[in-house]
């Protein structure tokens, strides 16, 4: 059966033409721009730091806002509790852009609801770690995932902003593997992390570190020496991971090209909208950051690395 949409553009262009013989010219519909086809079922936005075919935003980044109320807008957003002077020190703008635009990023995804509704007191801390951590998950707040938006200056101000979206992305993927929803993915990768080994150097021999991995650069396309790159070391042996990411973890939905394929990371904006773009946005409703769901269940069966201490680390000179 035809499409109801190519029905109409036939019928349109069928007017055009009876127009143009009717008045002696020659009426010609404008050329659509071209979009991809795995582009044609799901939610795109336009480009945005590290993440190639986002999710189509519903909050744009208010960019003539105090950071007083960015914060208050991005807790309301995502029902997020948001604690830490780092929210709103000027000189961490930037970086709470990135953290903004890669939670909308994810927006048509379950990714970061399934976190929220089961770690109930999930929190974004943003304040300083001791050591060298970037950030972390559980160690400096309980049930938190800790951001040092100090220590993002140096990689930001180096160019490097794909590794930001990486290792926030990294760090909710703690969160997430301690979730009922999470427990087949994650079994499922422990078995082919056993046969296929480290996709990075910094999760090296640690089956929970690389599954963070493997999803952060999932999601960060656009993060500097993505293994996922044929480019940079993939010869297909990673080609596993990232199917299994797609399918579990993100049911099919892609942020960049597929694995091997070079992105495009120049943040051109797209020039159609998405064929199914999400709706308008909504006044936003001050209600208390702190309405998530209420259900926490954690499953047994997850390895041990999984326990409430496990923590991502970040080492600055990685």
């Amino acid at each position: 059966m035809s499409h109801p949409t190519k029905r109409l553009a036939t019928l349109a262009t069928g007017i055009l033409l009876a127009a143009s013989g009717l008045f002696g010219g020659v009426v010609a519909p404008a050329a659509a721009a071209p979009v991809e086809a795995s582009d044609a079922a799901v939610s795109v936005g336009d480009p945005v730091v590290g993440i190639p075919k986002p999710c189509a935003t519903s909050h744009e980044w208010p960019s003539d806002a105090s950071l007083d109320e960015i914060k208050t807008q991005l807790a309301s957003n995502t029902g997020i509790k948001l604690v830490g002077s780092g929210w709103t020190d000027p000189a961490n703008r930037p970086m709470v852009k990135i953290v903004w635009q890669t939670l909308e990023a994810l927006s048509c995804t379950d990714y970061v609801t399934t976190i929220t509704s089961n770690h109930p007191d999930f929190t974004l801390n943003a304040s300083a770690i001791s050591g060298w951590a970037f950030g972390d998950w559980g160690l400096t707040r309980p049930g938190a995932v800790t951001i040092d938006f100090a220590k993002w200056q140096a990689p930001y101000q180096a160019g490097d902003k794909g590794r930001l979206v990486r290792l926030f992305v990294h760090e909710l993927g703690h969160a997430y593997s301690r979730t009922p929803e999470a427990q087949k993915a994650y079994n499922r990768f422990g078995t082919l992390y056993a046969a296929t080994g480290n996709f990075s150097d910094y999760g090296r021999g640690s089956a929970n570190e690389n599954f963070s991995e493997v999803v952060g650069y999932y999601v960060a396309r656009c993060a500097a020496q993505n293994p996922y790159d044929a480019k940079v070391r993939n010869q297909g042996q990673f080609d596993k991971y990232y199917e299994l990411v797609k399918e579990e973890v993100f049911d099919g939905r892609e942020f960049g090209p597929g694995v091997g394929k070079t992105p495009d990371c120049s943040l051109t904006p797209r020039t159609t909208p998405s064929p199914e773009p999400r709706a308008a946005q909504e006044p936003i409703k001050r209600v208390p950051s702190e309405s998530v769901a209420t259900v926490n269940r954690v499953p047994k069966t997850l390895a041990a690395e999984t326990t409430v201490t496990r923590v991502l680390k970040e080492s600055l000179d990685r």
